[in-house]
């Protein structure tokens, strides 16, 4: 797993989430093809990670947080694992 940044949603302690990415996102994010480990602040949503994963939300068809189906609104929690589909 690569380690791929920081993402500040507000100014608490950070948390450790993974992210990884599907379909032609894999060529455009700010993720890549890999998995990738990111640093993110309490209190972010999915839309929050957006913008510094350079992914638009309207190439996201579908989001996966730690295998379950979740809303762009949902808030990330400490160790989640990601999942965007294009």
């Amino acid at each position: 797993m690569k380690r791929g940044g920081f993402v500040f949603c507000g100014r608490e302690m950070e948390m450790r989430i993974s992210v990884q990415v599907h379909g032609h996102l894999r060529s455009t994010s700010a993720v890549g093809p890999d998995q990738r480990e990111y640093h993110a602040q309490p209190g972010c949503t999915v839309r929050d990670l957006l913008g510094n994963l350079n992914i638009w939300e309207v190439e996201v068809r579908r989001v996966l947080r730690n295998g379950q189906e979740v809303r762009l609104d949902s808030k990330v929690r400490s160790r989640d694992r990601l999942e965007f589909f294009s």
